[in-house]
């Protein structure tokens, strides 16, 4: 499961660029992101979500 302050991170750093990002979700919860031409399993479902709304949703769920 994909934390808070792991995806921030990514967006400080430089990795995820502009206002949108790929997220893995499992069983409705967000589980991971995919950076650009990194290979997806073929069982991982990726919807293209934006950063901020993303950052929400981990964040109410953490805190």
């Amino acid at each position: 499961m994909l934390h808070y302050d792991e995806l921030k991170q990514a967006v400080d750093n430089g990795d995820i660029k502009g206002d949108k990002v790929s997220i893995v979700r499992k069983d409705g919860q967000i589980f991971d992101y995919v950076l650009p031409g990194e290979p997806v399993r073929e069982w991982e479902v990726v919807t293209i979500e934006s950063v901020a709304d993303v950052l929400d949703e981990l964040y109410k769920e953490e805190f």
